[in-house]
């Protein structure tokens, strides 16, 4: 959708500086722009490739000093949000299954669907389920029995929600995910193990956004939570009875086992792991592939396995590239001290 540069500027409520009509087309980066693209400057790194860039237009930080005489500004606080806004304003409409339930679903006795629902082909609702206005389940969803699934949430294509499971408004999860299974629970004898049965549920809060294959059991007993606000990447696993805080950044692969507790603003990196009844206090961050072994503090930065103390991960992590050097050193040492006491004996 063609839009002026003028028009640019309103939408993300900046200053513009150069050309009020020229026609934006879409939307580049830095090192593949046309000359009809707007591009993100959102420091000065970038800066200098978008002004060499072929885009005619460039979104910057409305702190940052830029000549405007070849290209056409748009100065404002946040860039990125800026950004944001212009990528959902050329982003193609997404096709949405229609308001409905489409051939091939069935929807069980006892099910509520609320006002301008959406339902695509091949979904399943269950008993007692209670499906909220203006939700939007794409193909082939799975939605068990007395699950609740909160106002404007949305389901893509594959998702199960296990029975009873509690959704929130605005919730978003990506395809394949799987949300209630069964926790992986056993006890030990000697013929072998014996599956424990988990008979809680999971509770997610509104404005979660949840990546595609990742799965969260449903607790043994009580709740699997996750807080308002929290974003957890693709391919994440979170076990039974775990309690996530709100606003909480979950990256790629990360696993955490059975009944951890994480507080509210904790960011997890990518291939993060963290055993079993730990606790994670308020903002912590913890680093991509950390093993988190035991509780941490409000705020703490950890990385490594086991996890610790970042600066000292650090410090540690420079040792071992000396020790190719030490261990030379230390044989030299040997070596010296043997001479010497084989000529004391002489």
């Amino acid at each position: 959708m063609n839009i002026t540069t003028g028009q640019l500027a309103a939408l993300v409520g900046g200053e513009l500086y150069g050309d009020l009509d020229r026609v934006i087309s879409g939307v580049g980066s830095v090192d593949d722009a046309d000359c009809e693209d707007v591009v993100l400057a959102a420091d000065d790194r970038y800066l200098k490739r978008a002004m060499e860039s072929a885009a005619c237009c460039v979104v910057v930080a409305d702190d940052m000093d830029c000549d405007s005489a070849n290209k056409c500004m748009i100065k404002v606080a946040d860039p990125d949000a800026a950004f944001a806004r212009i990528l959902d304003h050329f982003r193609d409409n997404e096709a949405l299954p229609r308001v409905g339930v489409a051939a091939g679903s069935v929807v069980e006795p006892g099910a509520v669907l609320g006002k301008d629902v959406a339902v695509g082909a091949n979904c399943y609702i269950g008993r007692g389920a209670v499906i909220a206005d203006g939700c939007v389940l794409f193909p082939n969803v799975y939605v068990g029995e007395d699950c609740w699934l909160g106002a404007r949430s949305r389901l893509y294509p594959g998702v199960v929600i296990h029975s009873r499971c509690r959704i929130g408004a605005r919730v978003v999860i990506r395809a394949g995910a799987v949300i209630g299974s069964e926790g992986f629970g056993f006890s030990r004898h000697d013929d072998g193990y014996t599956r424990l049965p988990h008979a809680g549920i999971v509770e997610i809060g509104d404005d979660v956004e949840i990546g595609a294959n990742s799965t969260i059991d449903r607790a043994k007993t009580g709740s699997t939570v996750i807080g308002s606000g929290t974003k957890i990447d693709n391919l994440v696993h979170i076990a039974h009875n775990c309690k996530i805080g709100k606003n909480c950044m979950v990256v790629a692969q990360v696993g955490i086992a059975g009944t951890v507790t994480i507080g509210d603003n904790v960011t997890l990196g990518g291939q993060a792991g963290v055993k079993d009844h730990v606790s994670i206090a308020d903002g912590c961050i913890i680093a991509a592939r950390s093993g988190v072994t035991g509780s941490l503090t409000k705020g703490s930065v950890v990385s490594g396995f086991p996890a610790r103390d970042h600066r000292l991960q650090m410090h540690i992590e420079a040792a071992r590239l000396r020790l190719p050097d030490i261990l030379k050193r230390l044989k030299e040492l040997e070596n010296e001290i043997k001479v010497m006491r084989e000529g004391e004996k002489v």
